[in-house]
């Protein structure tokens, strides 16, 4: 009997390590596992295409455009956004790019605010990647029967269903309607509720197509963090045409919104192992040649003027050329001596209040000195004070505060 209660607790030692390490080993081979599989999907080459983006602080140029963009119906570009509708009922504007984009892979990444006074807003914003410039129409302020893709942000309840705020992936092959009534939920290939409207922050969409798949993520608003984007929709296995405009569009109702866009960036991304396209130049070569040969000829007619001036005003000599700027060693120079400058007149502001503090230290002691030494002549008269022991406090206390203070100056 003796024996097999001793050998019950090892049989029973035995089976929780035997559990324990076929537990390790699984984690081990899970981390394995996807590791292996972090590895495999790298991340793909991103790069910068100027000519179908754009952001502040200067956007718009001066006569209102926006370069190699452009914009239809009531948006009002301005030096750090474009007001895409402002928060009137009934308006409609977009936004396009004037030129076609034919990448394989990309991604959009785009700032925007959507603000109204009321509970409820209308009608949304749409982002568009379509075959043809829907400049104007009853979608979010663009056209309908697209050929493309539409990620729209709603924020009307249209069908009652308290599923609004809402994202929504929309494809299109030039021939559905978009249906209104139910807030394209019917046709939608993708979608998350979330309420875009009246962030602190600008809210952010990434919007990612790549081998085939469309995937959009969602930075709510709520922090200054650029990069704080989560989940909202993937679409996988989405053919969309090879060549498109980009486009973003919004629209008021009944109920009305500001729709504000601060900057729409967009990314060419090549797979890993091949090789990035090459960057396309930024003029053709047949305008560089003209734009160097009229330069030539300025430049001719420039040093003609001045051997003309210098002949018919032999007296006045120009002074040399490198005297008119400032070299990177003086710039340095002058900016070592103006940071100096500033350091030396906050230190003197700082010696001021300094003073000013410790003057009124002295003042204050003084009266409690006063006020001390008044009662002690009450205290030898008879008169027992219980306050003397607190200013006694008091009176070391604004000693040592002026002993810090002069070990600050």
């Amino acid at each position: 009997m003796a024996v097999s209660i001793v050998r019950r607790p090892v049989a029973n030692a035995v089976m929780l390590i035997l559990t324990f390490l076929a537990t390790l080993l699984f984690h081990r081979s899970f981390a394995d596992i996807a590791a292996g599989a972090s590895t495999s999907e790298e991340t793909p080459h991103r790069r910068f295409e100027y000519k179908y983006s754009f952001k502040g602080p200067h956007l718009a140029q001066t006569d209102g455009s926006i370069p190699f963009w452009i914009h239809t119906g009531n948006a009002i570009p301005s030096a750090d956004q474009v007001r895409i509708t402002p928060s009137l009922r009934s308006q409609r504007g977009s936004v396009w790019t004037k030129n076609k984009v034919n990448f394989e892979h990309w991604e959009a990444e785009v700032t925007f605010r959507v603000s109204g006074r009321g509970r409820m807003g209308a009608d949304g914003l749409a982002v568009w990647f379509t075959t043809s410039q829907g400049l104007d129409g009853p979608v979010y302020g663009a056209a309908d029967r697209w050929n493309g893709v539409g990620v729209f942000f709603d924020s009307f309840d249209n069908d009652g269903k308290k599923n609004n705020p809402a994202i929504i992936v929309v494809g299109n092959n030039g021939n559905l309607v978009y249906d209104h009534q139910n807030d394209g939920t019917t046709q939608a290939l993708g979608t998350c509720l979330r309420d875009f409207r009246n962030k602190p922050y600008p809210v952010r969409a990434k919007i990612t197509y790549y081998k085939q798949t469309l995937t959009v993520m969602i930075n709510n608003g709520f922090t200054p963090d650029k990069e704080d984007y989560e989940f909202c929709t993937k679409v996988d296995n989405m053919v969309i045409p090879a060549e498109g405009f980009f486009g973003i569009s919004a629209a008021t109702g009944g109920l009305a919104d500001d729709h504000d866009v601060l900057s729409f960036l967009l990314f060419r991304l090549t797979e890993p192992g091949q090789q990035p396209p090459p960057p396309e130049s930024e003029i053709p070569k047949e305008e560089k040649d003209k734009y160097q040969e009229e330069f030539q000829n300025f430049q001719q007619e420039l040093d003609k003027k001045k051997e003309e001036f210098q002949k018919e005003h032999p007296d006045v000599q120009g002074e040399p050329i490198e005297d008119l700027y400032e070299s990177v060693n003086d710039r340095e120079i002058r900016q070592v001596f103006e940071g100096q400058n500033r350091i030396h007149l906050e230190i003197k502001q700082l010696h001021r209040q300094l003073a000013m503090i410790l003057d009124e230290q002295r003042r204050y002691v003084s009266v409690i000195t006063d006020e001390i030494s008044k009662k002690g002549t009450n205290a030898e008269s008879g008169q027992v004070d219980s306050a003397s022991p607190q200013l006694g406090s008091v009176l070391a206390t604004q000693q040592e505060v002026l002993r810090n203070l002069n070990e600050l100056r």
